[in-house]
């Protein structure tokens, strides 16, 4: 050892160098992660707009998502088959996207992306005949917990709410809470039918009525679904149906099926409502790591993705499980292997669907002779694999019709891996 008494302090001071050399090193990666991040949910939410939204009915004002890429044919077609539950997720998607303009201190963008909401929230309700209200209380959970944070991110931009959000939400609320009676032991019914109290419903009511402050009524819901919903084996299993019997009874069946989505809100509830079982969350999340993923292998790297397959509505499905598993993975209250996991699974999916995203330019003149259709004059778009762990040439082949589900799913699981870069 030196007998020099400045070597020591020497010694520290290099170490504390090397440390805030360190510290600035990663502080650089993250910003640089962070940054590419959100470049790719932007050119997501870019894509959608350009190739999906349009007016309804050429009305100025409003904006509304078409289900297919080409479109169906027929106006009766393209009257009936709109989607209500995917505007809704179109929706939610904006407002991601607002959120993320406002993080990065880019609030003209914030206010472009609020007016597209506003215009995409009359959309809705011109194409629903004037008004919000549906046969279908997941439907309208769905509008009302999406307009609920467009009101949110109004008041961070414009410093007051959402008019147009605010109407929704007036509408849709009264709907919400007659859907939740005492029958098979309490819960939400799924539709106006009332013969079914199921997951989909349950789930985004509970957390639209504690978002309201209406927490008894969503800590009701939530633990009804922990109770009578809950399988260690499956998951979140779906619902219970009510069928009339001939005496005038009904009897409960329960529909053992398990969606991905399902146990999404299932994490989302327990995870908004006062008294919601977190811990409970751990077992959920494993269980989504073994049934609701795929193993892919890259470069001799074997991982697990979000099974992102699905058609129609069940395109949808793994974006809403990621939009939950997203906010498990920020919450301190989870335990810390939990979170971890949960921020794997979204990470590593959204970086495979980057990966097999298919890139071209909308406005090429393909009848140009000798046009490559791989070039790019102007601003390109992107189009998402419908199955992450495969690369969209196999998926989305010529001429393949595109749903608009599986867009928005892609770009609501970028949006959630950037909250979490």
């Amino acid at each position: 050892m030196s007998n020099d008494p400045i070597a020591p302090q020497t010694t520290r001071s290099a170490r504390r160098q090397q440390a805030a050399g360190g510290r600035t090193e990663a502080y650089s990666s993250a910003r640089q992660d962070r940054a590419e991040k959100a470049l790719r949910a932007e050119r997501a939410s870019f894509s959608v707009h350009r190739l999906f939204l349009h007016r309804v009915g050429g009305i100025p004002g409003t904006l509304i998502g078409e289900s297919t890429l080409p479109p169906r044919k027929g106006f009766t077609k393209r009257l009936t088959q709109w989607n209500y539950w995917w505007q809704a997720q179109l929706l939610d998607a904006l407002v991601d996207a607002g959120e993320r303009y406002v993080a990065d201190g880019r609030i003209s963008e914030a206010e472009r992306v609020m007016d597209q909401s506003h215009r995409l929230l009359r959309g809705i309700r011109i194409h629903n005949f004037g008004t919000y209200v549906n046969s279908f209380y997941d439907d309208m959970a769905w509008l009302t917990l999406a307009a609920g944070r467009l009101n949110d991110l109004s008041h961070a931009v414009r410093g007051r709410g959402s008019d147009p959000a605010q109407e929704a939400g007036r509408a849709l609320y009264p709907q919400l809470r007659a859907a939740v009676t005492d029958e098979a032991g309490g819960g939400a019914f799924w539709s106006k039918a009332e013969d079914f109290k199921n997951l989909p419903a349950s789930g985004p009511i509970a957390i639209a009525l504690a978002r309201a402050g209406e927490q008894d009524q969503a800590a009701a819901l939530t633990r009804w679904f922990r109770d009578r919903l809950w399988s260690p084996e499956k998951g979140y299993v779906d619902g219970i149906k009510l069928e009339l019997q001939r005496n005038g009874t009904r009897q409960e069946t329960l529909e053992e099926r398990a969606f991905s989505y399902n146990q999404g809100v299932a994490i989302g509830a327990h995870l908004e409502t006062v008294g919601g079982d977190v811990k409970h969350l751990e077992d959920v999340i494993r269980l989504v790591n073994e049934r609701f993923t795929r193993t892919h292998t890259e470069e001799g790297t074997e991982f697990r993705v979000l099974d992102t397959r699905g058609s129609g509505d069940g395109g949808l499905f793994a974006g809403i499980l990621a939009r939950y598993l997203a906010r498990a993975a920020s919450d301190a209250r989870v335990e810390p292997k939990a979170r971890h996991l949960a921020r794997d699974l979204v990470v590593a999916t959204a970086e495979l669907l980057w990966a097999g995203r298919r890139e071209f330019d909308p406005d090429l003149p393909l009848n140009e002779p000798g046009v490559d259709v791989t070039e790019i004059r102007g601003e390109s778009v992107v189009l998402f694999s419908p199955d992450a762990t495969r690369h969209s040439s196999e998926t989305l082949g010529s001429g393949a019709r595109v749903e608009l589900s599986t867009q928005i799913q892609a770009w609501t699981i970028l949006e959630a891996a950037y909250r979490l870069a």
